[in-house]
């Protein structure tokens, strides 16, 4: 198999966020080449816009963010941010996706796979669903577990009962699967810890994803706002990113400064 370069990353910086100019392709061999590698703790982040405005109002998100491993933009508005930057990677490589694809191109490898996060049993359910379809997956650890710090050392021990798990995967929701990631990366034995978000409801099919049409034209979140309507709060952020990205096409392509 040949030797994935996981040391030279094109990256492109969106609003002070550095993201991967990678396609889900690449990213999928980034994951499995950071997950064989040496080096335990390694972990990935999939952007989209909360992301960036949540790093730009909280130094130590963006810190976390900053030393990813992988930053994979999860959104159409970053990867439309990516390509007017200089990118040239058009697609997108979402929570969802990845969890799935990562998924069969293990299926015939020594890779093991956790699934970490999410209400009840829902991470044993989305173990259940890919166990149906890839029979041969080795998943060593599916819990609903604990972002909160009270939960640290039922965690370790945990972990410390499973072995290795080279792929982890992590849905606590934004923001409290990446400080825990920070936190845990170098206390357990994980080849790569992946930041998932909500992906297990969709997997697990306790909610439907938005229609293709609505995801390729960037209103995913809308959706996702109409099926969940408390979500408002956390979306407020969106009309201010929506300006942000006009004033970034007027300063570029309508009003250029002068060299």
């Amino acid at each position: 198999m040949k030797k994935i370069d996981i040391s030279s990353r094109d990256k492109i910086n969106i609003f002070g966020v550095d993201v991967d100019d990678i396609s889900q392709k690449n990213a999928i061999k980034r994951v499995l080449a950071l997950a064989k590698g040496r080096k335990k703790g390694n972990y990935v982040v999939t952007v989209n816009s909360e992301f960036v405005m949540l790093a730009r109002r909280n130094t130590e998100f963006a810190r976390i963010l900053a030393n990813s491993d992988l930053a994979l933009a999860d959104g159409w508005w970053i990867v439309f941010l990516k390509l007017i930057s200089g990118g040239s990677v058009q697609e997108r490589v979402t929570g969802v996706d990845l969890v799935e694809n990562v998924c069969k191109a293990v299926i015939d490898k020594p890779i093991r796979i956790g699934f970490l996060g999410g209400f009840g049993n829902v991470a044993a359910e989305v173990k259940k669903r890919q166990k149906s379809k890839l029979n041969s997956l080795k998943v060593v650890l599916a819990e609903s577990g604990d972002p909160t710090l009270e939960a640290d050392l039922r965690l370790e021990k945990r972990f410390g009962e499973v072995g290795r798990v080279d792929v982890l995967f992590v849905a606590y929701g934004m923001g409290k699967q990446e400080y825990w990631i920070d936190r845990m990366r170098k206390k357990l034995d994980v080849g790569v810890f992946v930041g998932v978000g909500g992906s297990f409801d969709y997997i697990a099919g306790l909610k439907k994803r938005a229609p293709a049409i609505w995801q390729n034209l960037g209103f995913e979140w809308l959706w996702r706002l109409m099926m969940e309507p408390t979500r408002i709060w956390r979306q407020r952020i969106i009309p201010i990113f929506f300006l942000m990205i006009v004033g970034k096409v007027l300063t570029k392509f309508i009003f250029p400064k002068n060299k």
